[in-house]
């Protein structure tokens, strides 16, 4: 899949600009931030009418929206057809990065600049939390069908690692992941993890035995963040 190849490029390129970046925040392929400046690249195979939508949805977010496609070979550069979609994307607003697969280099063929459009500030600020909540860094942009690391996951992962022990107290698992949301997370017990033994006292549940071994990876790491 070119876009799982091509997202370890740009992530690269933009952490050597200074950007903090992570991965499937909220559905976007790639966020990045720098002081009070955020960045969003949505990656495809192809510039088509599907990728250049995805964009303008973007800029709802925010004003700098890169779209990215691995470089096309130079026949369908210097094609009508990609020259009238390029001149679309630059009409718009949109930034375009082609990306170099053999020589994993990003090429910034575009800079995006502020067209104006309604921004959606309450998905913009839903975007912003997750972004800040969460720990981790572990999601590869451009993957499908993998399940996305958010920061609810990363917490019901904190407990089972904590319940991993045996049973606890909802106060002291609270107190251990230093968040209130704990408490909520256990009661929705979303993912069926856990199991309330008597009011207040969980455990882990059969399922939170196997999600235990399945994100072993991912609760050592968010262990390692927290000690």
């Amino acid at each position: 899949m070119e876009e799982k190849t091509m997202f370890p490029i740009i992530k690269n390129h933009l952490e050597s600009l200074g950007f903090d970046v992570k991965a499937e925040v909220d559905d976007v392929d790639i966020m990045a931030q720098k002081d009070n400046k955020t960045l969003l690249v949505e990656m495809k195979q192809h510039l088509n009418l599907s990728l250049i939508y995805q964009g303008i949805e973007r800029q709802k977010l925010t004003d700098y929206v890169y779209l990215a496609i691995p470089e096309p070979t130079g026949r369908v550069l210097s094609s009508k057809t990609f020259k009238e979609k390029k001149a679309i994307a630059k009409r718009l607003g949109l930034g375009l990065i082609l990306v170099d697969l053999k020589l994993s280099k990003p090429t910034f063929l575009i800079d995006p600049h502020t067209p104006v459009l309604h921004k959606d500030h309450k998905k913009r600020k839903k975007m912003h939390k997750e972004f800040l909540l969460r720990q981790t860094a572990l999601n590869h942009g451009g993957v499908t069908r993998t399940k996305i690391i958010t920061a609810y996951r990363e917490l019901a992962l904190r407990i089972v690692d904590i319940l991993s022990e045996g049973e606890r107290p909802v106060k002291d698992i609270v107190n251990q992941t230093g968040q209130l949301k704990a408490t909520r997370v256990l009661i929705d017990n979303h993912y069926g993890w856990f199991h309330r033994v008597k009011r207040g006292v969980y455990t882990l549940s059969d399922d939170g035995e196997e999600a235990k071994k399945a994100y072993a990876d991912v609760i050592k790491t968010l262990r390692t963040l927290n000690e």
